[in-house]
């Protein structure tokens, strides 16, 4: 019987017992794999303050647009400018360019590795603790464009829907109509949902091109009747995996608070500089071991709910069962 309780149970000891899968959720976290995109839809859904909350994403989108055409004007005046000028900054941007490759194709790469991982576990062919890293970096890196092309379609697809949902606050900013926050909401109750959705899909494309190799087009076709069909269980998911998140996020930052914090204050009282910074290091690294763990518990979560959904033909959702009684 499918049962979400059973899954996260699954998840969690996955995570707990296969800990060098813990690295790949390190670089998986970086492109938000772990469910960040929509957690973030879902927490403008439950917000208190839905206007100031688009406003902040409107402010981010202009502020991207504002880079850009910094970025613009910059080339402008680099090519009027002498050729050692033009060549150190050359030489400035194609190695940037290349850590930032370097870095997007460890953190896509990773993300594959992982649901590969996953893969064995789940299917019971990965017997021992150990994890190949290296075979599971090679199965990443075969699906590394797919991959890439499906979250920045996610990513595009968001930050269109919040360009559009904002377009009547900025109008609002520059004409006082009430008429515009009433568009607002039809908006937001339109895009938002529709990005939320997309975004859990492509968790099924994502986890298709890697079970299954079946391309990029193939895997966005496969996954979308998943989707639709179990739609429902997908936003149930999301839901429990958000409330999970933020309560596991507050009790660590409970938990880091009392325990650094007295430390850091101490430090800055007596001004010891080096406990300060020692103090302030230790809560860094203690964040991202979090965020790693956390990410491979979400991933794992989300991997055993595509494997329950595509093993059994579909599940029914909680509230379904509910009604259903």
């Amino acid at each position: 019987m499918f049962s979400y309780r059973l899954i996260l149970k699954q998840a969690l000891q996955i995570t707990l017992k296969y800990k060098y899968l813990w690295l790949f959720g390190l670089f998986a976290a970086l492109t938000a794999a772990g469910g960040s995109w929509e957690y973030n839809l879902l927490s403008q859904g439950f917000g208190k303050n839905l206007i100031d909350s688009s406003y902040l994403q409107l402010e981010k989108i202009l502020a991207a647009l504002e880079l850009i055409v910094n970025f613009g004007n910059g080339l402008i005046v680099l090519i009027k400018s002498d050729f050692w000028n033009i060549l150190n900054a050359l030489t400035l941007i194609l190695l940037t360019g290349l850590f930032l490759f370097c870095f997007i194709w460890l953190s896509i790469s990773s993300q594959g590795a992982l649901i590969n991982a996953l893969k064995k576990i789940l299917k019971g062919k990965q017997k021992s603790q150990l994890i190949s890293y290296r075979e599971n970096l090679t199965v990443g890196h075969k699906n590394f464009w797919p991959v890439l092309m499906m979250n920045i379609l996610i990513k595009f697809l968001i930050i269109f829907s919040f360009f559009i949902v904002s377009i009547p606050l900025l109008l609002l900013s520059l004409k006082d109509f009430s008429g515009l926050i009433f568009i607002y909401i039809i908006l937001f109750v339109l895009f938002v949902p529709l990005a939320t959705g997309f975004s859990l899909m492509m968790k099924y494309a994502i986890s298709y091109q890697i079970f299954e190799g079946y391309g990029f087009f193939k895997s966005i076709e496969k996954a979308y009747n998943l989707f639709k069909k179990n739609w429902l269980v997908s936003l149930e998911m999301a839901v429990i995996l958000f409330l999970i998140s933020f309560a596991a996020a507050l009790i660590f930052a409970l938990a880091l608070s009392i325990l650094l914090l007295p430390i850091l204050i101490t430090g800055l009282a007596i001004n010891v500089l080096w406990l300060t910074w020692l103090t302030t290091y230790l809560g860094i690294a203690l964040t991202i071991f979090f965020g790693a763990v956390l990410s491979t518990f979400q991933i794992s979560a989300w991997t055993g709910l595509f494997f329950n959904l595509e093993e059994k033909g579909g599940a029914l959702a909680k509230l379904e069962r509910l009604f259903k009684r």
